[in-house]
């Protein structure tokens, strides 16, 4: 019986994507680390704690978002993935329509309640509205058969560099009058301008790589997709083609890092090594993505480019 309960829980905590919430977790509180720090080491402001308790606002919030995103995939998704992982039980939340449709108005809710209190304690933002948005995209993602076509990995890659973005808005957003104008002084306006372009850049390489593994994992999940009707991009243009937009995408990648590499050797040691390591395995990378003429030859590509991705969360300790 005991054995059987931890399955059970295993099984309800998978639904949610632990790894990917985690990972979502450590962008939000580098990023936190990255931008708070500075204020609090060049001038004192009241309001740095209300400025603290609004980022991590963001950061349940945007996780309740994605975990409610998860699961919405998962409950639409039920006839593919008996296709594509057919070893693999589906989520024990989505086999109760009541279950599943309450945890997610609630995830919803919760997320929906973290924006407006934001709102109601910085000046001049929309996060609550902007929260209702980004669930009703991630619902009416999961509607139509040719969402999964270009639109759906766009929207998906988008909104995982919007994270990083989001917490560089709010971090400036969130001071009293007084921390505004020590905005404008010297060196914090320097170390400021500097941090803005680099979390920028990491947000623009998130969103290139993330693009990639969306169309990797489109060509692993294509035999659940067809069955389903999905005009996901492999389907629509076919593997052969759709590994050559992979190899083209690995290729802005490529000459993005080459090109940040360069203009950060002269500022820092420590992420330009970061962005070397990150610069080979999206070599190594690309190449493989040239050689895929099969379904499973995507499979291991997709673990690979979330690699990536944690190459350039790390790049944000260098800040």
């Amino acid at each position: 019986m005991i054995t059987a309960f931890f399955k059970s829980t295993w099984e309800f905590v998978q639904s949610f994507r632990p790894v990917n919430l985690a990972l979502i977790f450590g962008l939000h509180k580098i990023a936190q680390w990255v931008l708070i720090k500075d204020s609090a080491d060049l001038f004192y402001t009241p309001n740095l704690l209300i400025m603290r308790q609004s980022v991590d606002q963001l950061m349940w919030g945007s996780i309740f978002l994605a975990a409610a995103g998860y699961l919405i995939n998962d409950y639409y998704d039920q006839t593919t993935d008996r296709i594509n992982k057919a070893n693999k039980l589906s989520p024990i939340v989505t086999r109760s329509r009541v279950l599943f449709w309450s945890i997610w108005i609630g995830l919803n809710l919760f997320a929906f309640y973290l924006g407006f209190s934001i709102d109601a304690t910085t000046n001049h933002t929309s996060y609550g509205l902007l929260f209702i948005g980004i669930s009703v995209i991630l619902w009416a993602y999961n509607l139509s058969q040719w969402s999964k076509f270009i639109i759906g990995p766009l929207v998906i890659s988008a909104l995982v560099a919007f994270n990083l973005v989001l917490v560089h808005d709010l971090a400036f957003r969130a001071h009293d009058p007084g921390m505004n104008e020590a905005f404008t002084t010297e060196p914090f306006n320097n170390i400021w301008a500097w941090k803005t372009k680099w979390i920028w850049r990491i947000a623009y390489l998130g969103f290139i790589t993330n693009f990639i593994r969306e169309i990797i994992k489109d060509i692993e999940d294509i035999n659940g997709d067809q069955n389903a009707r999905r005009r996901t991009i492999p389907i629509v243009i076919g593997i052969a083609r759709t590994a050559k937009v992979a190899v083209a995408l690995g290729f802005i990648l490529i000459l993005s890092i080459a090109a940040f590499i360069a203009v950060a050797i002269n500022s820092s040691i420590a992420l330009s090594v970061n962005l070397a390591f990150a610069l080979v395995l999206g070599i190594w990378i690309t190449y493989k993505c040239s050689k895929i003429e099969t379904q499973s030859q995507a499979k291991s590509l997709s673990l690979m480019l979330k690699l990536l991705l944690v190459l350039g969360l790390i790049c944000l300790v260098w800040l």
